[in-house]
């Protein structure tokens, strides 16, 4: 699939006013990352009632099972996103899903070795489960990740001394301009409302000698020809519970079927255009992995196409 990356060791930086903002795990951010408060755009920004809440700009925002909760509306990913996280919570981690994948696509992608993630500080905006949380951590990172929905990225990632999560859009965040080493945005900017706007922002953030990897779907005539396009315009109004249930009831048979149709002339480019269904049993990195494995890679990737509210490559 054609994908759009900008990787660059030497960003410059830009900054734009905020568009809007969740909140932080502070209780387990002053454990483990003692200097949190340091990157907030608030100097009197500071854990009170015993690490209960956090006081941010003369405010004060409870914090609940670790993590500080600013504000609780989830936005445009409740539903699609949360449902991808309540039904498949472990299945994008190298950890749990015995493939070294998520490791080898973030150097593929970026273009980094290993080594250039040790001892910097990164800004990952939209964790999601925390697969790419897990890689940048394993290569001696120290993570602040954020998302809208954290809470399942805290439970698999655990208690670890170089992470903090970050309940909140990446819309606005609450950081000092240049403040991090590394600012990395993994297949989620085209998921916003203002892909753009949000990209200026995110890159406020990185020092002018750090790293910045943005990775997008891309708008090319290949990826826009694929069926998901014309049929998003439908899926995505169909409640994610209906919509999920669906694909699931269709993945067996659409597996089969796209596999019988990668071994006939032209049969890649009829599953491209007309099959609804992500199936990755070809793929070598995938080869290890029993069909039941595939069958639910396939149904989490083909719902996250079909149902996000927001698809704008770039």
């Amino acid at each position: 699939m054609p994908q759009t990356v900008i990787s660059s060791p030497n960003p410059t930086a830009h900054a734009i006013s905020g568009l809007g903002l969740d909140g932080a795990n502070l209780n387990l951010v002053i454990a483990l990352l003692p200097d949190f408060t340091t990157y907030l755009d608030d100097p009197r920004a500071q854990l009170t009632n015993g690490g209960q809440s956090l006081q941010y700009r003369d405010c004060d925002y409870p914090v609940t099972d670790g993590i500080v909760r600013l504000i609780s509306d989830a936005s445009y990913s409740q539903g699609n996103f949360s449902k991808l996280r309540e039904e498949h919570s472990t299945l994008q981690l190298d950890s749990k899903n015995g493939t070294n994948d998520r490791h080898a696509t973030i150097l593929e992608r970026s273009g980094w070795p290993a080594e250039f993630f040790r001892n910097k500080t990164v800004l990952e905006c939209g964790c999601g489960a925390g697969p790419d949380t897990e890689v940048m951590l394993d290569y001696g990172a120290r993570v602040v990740a954020v998302d809208l929905a954290i809470d399942v990225a805290r439970c698999n990632i655990g208690d670890h001394d170089r992470v903090s999560f970050v309940q909140g859009s990446i819309a606005n965040l609450p950081f000092r301009p240049q403040s991090f080493d590394i600012v990395w945005c993994h297949r989620v900017i085209q998921h916003t409302p203002a892909p753009r706007q949000i990209l200026e922002h995110i890159l406020s953030f990185v020092t002018a000698d750090g790293g910045v990897f943005v990775h997008s779907y891309a708008r090319s005539m290949l990826q826009m020809f694929r069926w998901k396009y014309p049929l998003r315009p439908f899926t995505k109004r169909i409640s994610p519970e209906r919509l999920y249930r669906f694909i699931q009831w269709y993945s067996e048979p659409a597996f089969h079927l796209t596999n019988w149709l990668r071994r006939i002339p032209f049969g890649p480019v009829i599953n491209h255009v007309f099959i609804p269904f992500l199936n990755f049993r070809h793929v070598d990195k995938f080869a290890d992995l029993s069909n039941a494995q595939i069958i639910e890679y396939g149904v989490h990737d083909t719902f996250d196409a079909l149902s996000p509210r927001y698809d704008r490559p770039l």
